[in-house]
């Protein structure tokens, strides 16, 4: 447990002494090379990668011939590709990432097919099957290049079963639950996971890393204030790699809660980074931070750090990306509006609004947002005739121009059609969103549509 407490030097001690009595310890270099992937996902340099990447091929050579015949060996050396496919691409590697990802992904249906019930195994399975479904646009093609066929469902249900079978074994359920977090977070559906997350074994819930997927899960649900008093229960104690976190994630709470807090854990977390991965994301933050406390100045200027630096392999950064090339300064009480109904701050919402109409000019742009939110609020409040009306207003007044607003009202119309039983309209809307939808959008949008076109 010691890994999901992100206590990972002393895991990689725990590990290091196991190697050094028994060093052809596949499954000991297995773990070392885990709790390297923890540490590397919150903060890594290229030349950490690097250095991780030859570390595998060290690892492989030691491995090599030892007990190849086993389904933990198998298992181990398929989830280790894995790690450095995932690792390769984000740091621009993307085809040999991809090539080494589908040998990941062969081995497993391999080890699956001589040991069907090794749940290891499974667990990669069901990952794959709700990975694969949702890789970014750059790397899609690798879908229909190797021929794979997976399906979102099944790879849920693989590792909910999973999960049932071993939650009773303590180390392994706080993997096993982990596994379902990952995969509906890459599919963009961590709220689906509210009750299961605040279920789990109180050993499993307690660890670092699952209160803070539960603090995650509960800001992505539109409970921020939950989502705070969650993650303010933590203590990291001086962790660098749970400060980080912890700091990053601190600072989109806050900052939803309009509280001047955001700015200090936003400029804490910047100074800790290394990695080029949530730079955008966090910088296009700052961005906003600034412009509703009337700095435009700033504003502008991390808006320009947004443009010219970091990366842009990460959904957030690409939204961040698009958010700082927009051709008009966003209306501040609009941005509030909307920060505070993500959130769950309702009033806060209700008081933005009527200062937007109070005084707000007849910028295009803002008419769309405006009308888009209070679609968005009519939808929390159970009024589906004022959410339709709306959406529908923002479709007539967005689609011939320029900005994401029609294409999200479009999905957001279909939806409301399809909870109120209306499948032909929301059909029909789902097209349209997609009919107006650009590459520079934001994702969500088209990968939302697309799977409830799917659905119906």
């Amino acid at each position: 447990m010691l890994l999901m407490d992100l206590q990972i030097e002393k895991a990689k001690g725990v590990v290091a002494e196991e190697i050094r009595r028994n060093p052809e310890n596949y499954y000991a270099h297995y773990l070392e090379q885990t709790c390297e992937v923890f540490r590397l996902i919150i903060n890594s340099s290229d030349k950490e990668y690097d250095a991780f990447v030859e570390n595998f091929r060290k690892k492989r050579k030691i491995m090599d011939g030892k007990d190849e015949s086993s389904p933990h060996y198998l298992s181990c050396y398929a989830e280790m590709e894995l790690q450095v496919a995932v690792f390769s691409v984000m740091h621009g590697s993307q085809f040999a990432g991809v090539k080494k990802g589908y040998g990941a992904y062969k081995d497993v249906y391999k080890n699956l097919k001589k040991y069907p019930q090794f749940k290891p195994n499974e667990k990669l399975e069901g990952f794959f099957n709700v990975a694969i479904a949702n890789l970014p646009p750059f790397v899609k093609w690798a879908v229909s290049a190797f021929g794979v066929k997976v399906d979102i469902k099944r790879g849920f249900r693989i590792l909910s079963d999973v999960y049932q079978s071993q939650k009773n074994i303590e180390g392994i359920n706080a993997e096993s639950a982990l596994y379902i977090i990952l995969a509906a977070k890459i599919n963009k559906t961590p709220e689906m996971l509210y009750d299961f997350s605040r279920n789990l074994d109180t050993a499993v819930a307690n660890t670092f890393i699952h209160k803070y997927f539960r603090a995650n899960i509960a800001y992505w649900s539109g409970k921020n204030e939950e989502a705070i008093r969650i993650l303010k229960q933590e203590e990291h104690n001086g962790n660098s790699e749970a400060m980080i976190i912890y700091n990053y994630m601190m600072g989109k709470m806050l900052l939803r809660k309009l509280d001047p807090g955001a700015e200090k854990y936003f400029l804490k977390y910047l100074n800790q980074l290394t990695k080029k991965e949530y730079l955008k994301e966090i910088n296009y933050n700052l961005a906003l931070y600034y412009l509703l406390n009337g700095d435009l100045v700033k504003y502008k200027k991390y808006c320009g750090v947004v443009k010219n630096q970091g990366m842009d392999l990460n959904e957030r950064d690409r939204e961040a990306l698009y958010e700082a090339n927009l051709d008009y300064i966003p209306d501040v009480n609009l941005v509030k509006a909307k920060l505070s109904l993500d959130g769950g701050y309702f009033e806060a919402y209700s008081r933005a609004m009527k200062a937007f109409e109070a005084g707000h000019s007849k910028v295009p742009a803002y008419e769309l947002e405006y009308h888009l939110l209070k679609g968005r609020f009519a939808v929390i409040n159970e009024n589906s005739n004022l959410a339709a009306a709306e959406f529908r207003k923002v479709i007539e007044l967005g689609e011939s121009q320029d900005y994401y607003f029609a294409s999200e009202a479009a999905l957001r119309l279909g939806e409301t059609y399809h909870r109120t039983g209306q499948t032909v309209l929301a059909r029909e809307y789902y097209k349209k969103s997609v009919k107006l939808y650009k590459k520079e959008y934001y994702e969500y949008i088209e990968d939302k549509t697309t799977k409830a076109l799917i659905s119906l």
